[in-house]
């Protein structure tokens, strides 16, 4: 590439970025790190490269993530009113101060260090129970058996829905993830329907019979922190989707970065005290996360000298950023698991740093750990150049890990 017109208006869109965007966002982030990307529709966005500029971008007010200023944006560039779903609107990812401050503060207690630790024994015993379903296949595909369905089964669990219901929830929770709102077949209403009026009901029966699971204790708490039963439908669907699109991506790609540096693999499997301390440096490698959810400016904002419009979509790329020398001088491109510090945005930054963030490395570490533990000579069933990734704005999900045990 010798200027920038040798990229594309779609650039992030294309299959050839998907499959390996890291050469092209090594130039955009040289070259004009915060870039113009066009869409099939018309419509535009900033893409936020540099690590610097997206921190500042994610901790700015002047961004909003508030999903019916989102909504607005879309309706004057179809044409045509859109407004969110309920599901989607009364949730803290999805939302700014003063409605965010108080649905933080109600969840936070859900998801401590202390809690996700002990969740320990039971997401163990979900990852034994799923590579006991691969262990006599040829060919198994640990994603499709493995990566997608152990932090949806987790996550249920911790709800408190019952087990002959997790193969529903997987099955929404992969049609939500593959449908866009402006899409009109009107599958992805139909997908939040079914999963809202099953949730709905659950709410419904812990509120006569409470369980020892995060809805019943959402909707039995403390009256200060007590959520409206709006409020908690839409905090069990991000948990639901969001949540266990990120987890699966990020299991699927760790295994995979484990099972192409076998030296440091030996390593974690030699001394298992060392799997925690790795986490972040797998997390920054890996980047599970493409881009950050977007945003849109309120008001006109500089990032990166250029100055954005009001009313404009900003993407802050996370995979670029976990590989800016500036922030990770010492190859960035490398898995280091001795690296100091290793910062990545793959969770985020302010106030919308994920909550789940230390459950999703707990069930990250048990998945990658269990595997190469009771199966230390797995090996791809491919050469690693034909693996594919899914073509996802947001997450970066491989689409098969076919392995041989």
């Amino acid at each position: 590439m010798t200027g920038t017109r040798a990229l594309s208006k779609y650039w992030m869109l294309t299959n050839d970025f998907t499959q390996n965007p890291y050469p092209v966002l090594e130039y955009v982030r040289r070259e004009s790190p915060v870039r113009e990307l066009s869409f099939p529709d018309g419509g535009r966005a900033w893409v936020v490269t540099r690590y610097e500029d997206a921190k500042a971008a994610l901790a700015d007010p002047r961004l909003s993530r508030d999903v019916h200023v989102h909504y607005r944006l879309m309706s004057e560039r179809t044409g045509r009113t859109m407004t969110p779903p309920p599901e989607e609107a009364n949730h803290l990812a999805n939302l700014e101060p003063p409605r965010h401050t108080p649905l933080r503060r109600a969840i936070s207690f859900a998801f401590t260090p202390r809690r996700a630790e002990a969740l320990r024994p039971k997401v163990e015993q979900i990852a034994d129970e799923l590579l006991d379903r691969l262990a006599g296949l040829p060919r198994p595909d640990l994603i499709s058996g493995y990566a997608d369905p152990l932090p949806v089964i987790v996550i249920a669990e911790l709800m408190g829905v019952p087990a002959d219901a997790w193969p529903d929830f997987l099955r929404w929770s992969t049609a939500l993830r593959t449908h866009s709102p402006t899409e009109g077949s009107g599958a992805l209403d139909r997908n939040i329907q079914e999963l809202s009026h099953y949730m709905s009901a659950l709410i419904a029966e812990k509120e006569r019979e409470p369980g020892e699971d995060l809805l019943s204790a959402l909707i039995h708490a403390d009256p200060e922190r007590r959520l409206t039963s709006t409020e908690i439908l839409s905090t069990g669907f991000a948990l639901m989707t969001g949540g266990n699109d990120t987890t699966a991506s990020l299991v699927g790609g760790v295994i995979a970065a484990l099972l192409a540096h076998p030296a440091e693999r030996a390593e974690l499997l030699a001394e298992p005290g060392r799997w925690g301390r790795s986490m972040d440096e797998l997390i920054r490698y890996v980047s599970p996360i493409g881009n950050a959810l977007q945003r849109v400016t309120t008001e006109p904002v500089e990032l990166g000298g250029v100055t954005i419009p009001a009313g404009e979509v900003v993407v802050i790329s996370v995979m670029s950023t976990n590989r800016d020398p500036h922030q990770f001088p010492d190859d960035p491109d490398g898995l280091d698991l001795t690296r100091p510090k290793p910062a990545h945005l793959s969770f985020g930054f302010g106030i919308h740093y994920c909550s789940g963030a230390h459950l999703a490395k707990v069930i990250t570490e048990i998945a990658a750990r269990r595997l190469f533990e009771r199966f230390p000579r797995v090996r791809f069933a491919v050469d690693p150049s034909e693996l594919r990734y899914q073509q996802n704005v947001v997450v970066r999900p491989l689409e098969a890990l076919p392995v041989v045990f």
